[in-house]
């Protein structure tokens, strides 16, 4: 890593990356900050690029490096991560995870990650989470969505800011992070996962985003990126509206949440979603009951009718109300929970 003042090599990198910063309200100054360094071209971009803007921002760096062990090099580039960036004169925080191999093996490693970054947070007392998450990133993460039939929130993808979690590259290509460090003179590790076609992302990358850039250039992969964008900011305004709709809506009861049939009936399929959404909670509805209730209301029903979904939890339709009814023993949602 290395440091270096305004104008230089790659310096439009640090240009669109404080562009973005700024754009998006990422860091408001005199922060401390948790930098997630994979190693990578990406987290070694944004480290460097961070640096360049920490005097101007009045930023303190905290770097964390996390070694899954699942590559033969993994303890290697740990041990890099930890010497250069001592050497830079960060604090570095390195953790190393055994016994991942299993099923979901990305999505675990991801979730530890966060896991290590946010306690370090906490611990540190640092004020945002920053990650090497670039434009690409964003793109691969709505288009595996969208394999998997997800909505407007997931499909949405990585948004700029993600509570404490922020993404000063998310605006660029991941080829201009390579590009940089190659123009700074950076050292970086290519993680031999990033090739392995079962893992889905990489299957998503190489085989779809591939596809659509030799057939429509690059062009189309910024179009669905900014795609993305708008998705994020709609599912933002529709679950701020489902939130006071719901505070009005609800009442909460021993047996569950309760609706007037009437007032979830005048609303679109969308806000009659987000409603039996937020009361259910979180629960991934494999079962489908939510889409059953909601297929239910848009018909013509007699009589009661129950929808069971995850978790234990239950839709009953009856001629006046929609009750959400929890597993035995679990609380109802609260109106003000975030969902």
């Amino acid at each position: 890593m290395t440091s270096g003042g305004l104008g230089g090599p790659g310096w439009p990198v640090v240009e669109a990356a404080r562009e973005a910063i700024r754009r998006h309200r990422m860091l408001e100054g005199a922060e401390k900050v948790v930098v997630g360094l994979s190693g990578g071209p990406d987290s070694t971009c944004l480290v460097d690029v961070l640096v360049r803007l920490a005097e101007s921002l009045d930023l303190e760096l905290v770097i964390a490096h996390v070694d899954h062990g699942l590559s033969e090099g993994s303890a290697e580039v740990a041990a890099r991560v930890a010497t250069t960036s001592a050497e830079a004169g960060h604090d570095v925080h390195v953790m190393r995870i055994s016994d991942l191999e299993g099923p979901n093996l990305q999505a675990r490693a991801r979730a530890l990650r966060y896991e290590f970054m946010h306690s370090l947070a906490t611990r540190l007392g640092a004020d945002r989470i920053a990650t090497g998450h670039t434009l690409d990133d964003r793109v691969e993460t709505t288009l595996a969505r969208l394999l998997h039939g997800g909505g407007t929130d997931v499909l949405a993808g990585l948004p700029a800011v993600e509570g404490t979690r922020i993404r000063p590259l998310i605006e660029l290509r991941r080829a201009a992070t390579r590009a940089y460090c190659e123009a700074r003179g950076l050292s970086y590790s290519d993680d031999p996962a990033n090739e392995n076609l079962d893992f889905e992302r990489v299957a998503v990358r190489r085989i779809l985003v591939g596809a659509i850039e030799e057939r429509w250039g690059a062009g189309a992969v910024r179009a669905i990126a900014t795609s993305a964008q708008r998705l994020g900011e709609d599912a933002a305004a529709l679950k701020l509206l489902a939130a006071r709709l719901y505070e009005g809506a609800a009442r909460e009861t021993e047996e569950g949440v309760r609706f007037r049939l009437d007032d979830v009936t005048a609303l679109p399929r969308a806000l009659r979603r987000r409603l039996l959404e937020r009361a259910v909670g979180r629960v991934r509805d494999r079962a489908g009951g939510i889409d059953a209730a909601l297929e239910a209301l848009g018909g013509d029903r007699r009589g009661e009718s129950r929808y069971a979904v995850a978790g234990g939890h239950e839709i009953i339709l009856t001629a006046a109300e929609i009750v959400v009814t929890a597993p035995t023993g679990a609380r109802p949602a609260s109106p003000g929970a975030e969902q």
